[in-house]
């Protein structure tokens, strides 16, 4: 059952480093025409991050229960806003942390037994 959990956290990783490099490929084509924003090596990778991402998720879920993977699956908001912080070198405004802070209460409160 670990060995599940493991896939749909890798899962989770490898979404939000996808998205990141989706975005570096747009930026990286955005003076060079609309095709090229969509196709370049960062755009190809990215998708394909996503499409494995995709794969492991189904995979994770045949044995995960669905409560579990649903207190998971915010998170990967969370982990997209620290890596364009630290990676794209983007600035995190006051309504970014503040739905950070929302989206993390909302896991506990999600999670909390009454």
């Amino acid at each position: 059952m670990l060995k599940y959990y493991l896939f749909y956290t890798l899962s989770i990783a490898l979404g939000a480093a996808g998205q990141i490099i989706l975005k570096t490929g747009a930026k990286s084509g955005k003076n060079l025409g609309i095709i090229h924003s969509f196709v370049n090596v960062f755009t190809i990778s990215g998708y394909i991050l996503l499409f494995i991402t995709t794969l492991l998720s189904l995979y994770a879920l045949k044995m995960i229960p669905l409560k579990n993977t649903i207190a998971f699956l915010p998170v990967t908001f969370i982990i997209v806003l620290m890596l364009s912080s630290i990676i794209l070198k983007e600035k995190i405004s006051k309504k970014q942390l503040l739905g950070s802070i929302i989206i993390i209460f909302g896991i506990i409160w999600f999670n909390f037994k009454w």
